[in-house]
């Protein structure tokens, strides 16, 4: 499978990482200094014992802020889904990570492109164990609540993002044989889904290479129109990343 990141918009951009290995040198620096200078030199050793103090405080918590941060944008950007799914497809499939595109929610985690069609993903990395009935969702309590329905249904999710995904397609890609398929993707293996007649496509760290035989079943698309369904979607998240960038870049007087 070939993965595929578009451009990352100026929204992922986090300074705290070098701003926090900074003020961390400073603090370095500090404590070096206070232990060249003489004992008798009390007020600038207690100064630079404060700087010292501070700065490995505050450097400490922006790298931290930094590594959480990281995670997050890999979640948001969705690694997760192609350690998940590159194992189980050959390299007639693309997986296109985070796509933007216009009039699409941020639902949207992934568009797996192949013979088989597309398939629009959205990933779901909730805790505990889930099941899935038709188009209902339930989660286990393990209390003497036993199952209780969830508080949202990823089915309806995902088909709102898939005919989000199908009317973007139908006005820049103007061929029939593309077919846009929602699919529930849960990339982590603290998801534990129980999957009973579902009627949505779901795929989970557990049922990825049996999801793949599955579908492959079907020869929808050839690498022509998958290529050139590939490209339209890259097209237009670079201009949705660049438009966010015009957005929030600072303006000067």
């Amino acid at each position: 499978m070939r993965l595929i990141h578009p451009a990352i918009t100026r929204r992922f951009r986090d300074h705290a990482m070098p701003v926090g290995l900074a003020m961390l040198l400073v603090g370095a620096l500090s404590l070096l200094l206070m232990a060249v200078l003489p004992s008798t030199r009390v007020a600038p050793i207690a100064l630079l014992g404060l700087s010292a103090s501070l700065a490995l405080g505050v450097g400490c918590a922006m790298v931290l802020r930094a590594l959480v941060r990281l995670r997050e944008r890999r979640d948001e950007i969705g690694d997760d889904i192609g350690r998940m799914l590159a194992p189980a497809f050959d390299d007639s499939y693309v997986l296109v990570l985070a796509p933007r595109l216009p009039g699409v929610p941020d639902d949207l985690a992934a568009l797996l492109v192949g013979p088989p069609g597309v398939r629009a993903l959205i990933a779901r990395r909730w805790q505990g164990r889930y099941r899935v009935r038709g188009r209902g969702w339930e989660y286990d309590t393990r209390s003497r609540a036993g199952w209780i329905p969830t508080i949202t249904n990823p089915s309806f999710d995902a088909d709102a993002v898939g005919e989000a995904v199908a009317h973007w397609t139908r006005t820049v890609v103007d061929d029939p044989q593309v077919t846009i398929t929602p699919a529930i993707a849960f990339p982590r293996a603290h998801s534990r889904v129980v999957l009973e007649e579902p009627e949505s496509e779901i795929v989970t760290t557990d049922n990825a290479p049996w999801f793949a035989q599955r579908i492959g079943r079907v020869q929808r698309l050839d690498p022509r129109r998958a290529s050139r369904f590939v490209d339209a979607v890259l097209s237009a998240s670079e201009m949705e990343a660049a438009e966010t960038s015009s957005a929030t870049a600072p303006r000067t007087a």
